[in-house]
């Protein structure tokens, strides 16, 4: 065992840390390209998923301003290629006004799906925090608490415990809170992957961005733009290398419309409610939730009757 996390033999931790080193670098290179060079590349990987799979691409859309851009700049390859929209039952008002001017006013070929379990019973963001947890500090940090928390053998919590250690430690004071990971899969990824799988879709276009997270960071660096064959879901992520800066600098060059709550202070849309990367999400000294009061304060009203418990518990503030 040798390094941080104690998973590999030495000489596999040199040759695992190599890669990484290497792959980064590229990024790195990759993220310092001027945009219509970017722009050109994005292309070339959309075209590489149409060439594949042909009919068989959507666009996994969430109406923000990344899958937005990726929207513009697939459609002028393919004017006709589907968007699959989860409405999550806790978006913006801002980002269904513009869903919607997408689909009846720029000929956006748009499927709107919402969350069902098996027993087709609407999932709804209340109903998922009661089952499942709330999502809060991020997505592996809600997973690790989502595990010790529902861990069958002694063992596994065992387990759990020493990882958020090793990983997590200032996260462990709320290992026993109703903290989970399980909205975004209940909600948003599981209808748009059925929805998807019906109509016979082979490999979705994402528009994720690497520098969003750690997560994200070493997803590409692992797999790269496009994901073919080796995941569970084929995955076109033609924007990964692209900065937020690219983004703006995009949609104001070629007068892409995105969401309204751009212009609110808001720096992604994403939904309502949602509690990741909330310490870090700051403009003007308040984050995401705070935020919430000023512009949509019946919506606020809303969250804090239902969920201000579990910001208490977790001194979040609101």
């Amino acid at each position: 065992m040798y390094g941080k996390g104690k998973l590999y033999c030495e000489k596999c931790y040199k040759e695992k840390s190599e890669f990484i080193k290497g792959r980064k670098y590229k990024l790195t290179m990759l993220q310092a390209l001027p945009l219509d060079l970017k722009i050109t590349k994005t292309k070339m990987l959309i075209q590489e998923a149409i060439d594949r799979y042909g009919d068989s691409v959507y666009i996994s859309y969430s109406g923000g301003k990344d899958s937005t851009v990726i929207s513009h700049i697939a459609r002028q390859i393919k004017p006709d290629i589907l968007h699959i929209f989860a409405n999550t039952t806790c978006e913006y008002p801002e980002t269904i006004e513009h869903i919607m001017w997408e689909k009846n006013h720029n000929g956006m070929n748009l499927l709107i799906v919402t969350p069902h379990d098996k027993y087709n019973r609407p999932w709804n963001f209340k109903r998922v925090v009661t089952d499942e947890g709330y999502p809060l500090f991020s997505k592996v940090v809600a997973n690790a608490i989502r595990t010790y928390r529902r861990a069958k053998t002694p063992q596994t919590k065992q387990n759990s415990i020493e990882y958020m250690e090793r990983r997590f430690k200032k996260y462990m004071d709320f290992k026993d809170k109703n903290i989970s990971d399980k909205c975004c899969e209940k909600l948003k990824k599981t209808p748009i992957k059925q929805a998807a799988h019906k109509l016979g879709m082979e490999c979705s276009i994402m528009g994720l961005l690497a520098e969003e997270s750690r997560q994200r960071e070493m997803d590409w660096v692992n797999f790269g733009c496009n994901v073919f064959d080796v995941k569970k879901d084929n995955q076109c992520r033609p924007i990964s290398f692209w900065t937020e800066n690219d983004i703006y600098e995009y949609i104001k060059t070629y007068d892409v419309k995105i969401s309204e709550l751009y212009n609110k202070g808001y720096t992604r849309n994403g939904c309502m409610y949602c509690g990741f990367g909330i310490e870090f999400d700051i403009v003007d000294g308040k984050n995401r939730l705070e935020r919430l009061a000023d512009t949509h304060p019946k919506c606020y009203k809303y969250m804090v009757d239902n969920f201000k418990d579990i910001f208490d518990e977790c001194g979040i503030k609101y």
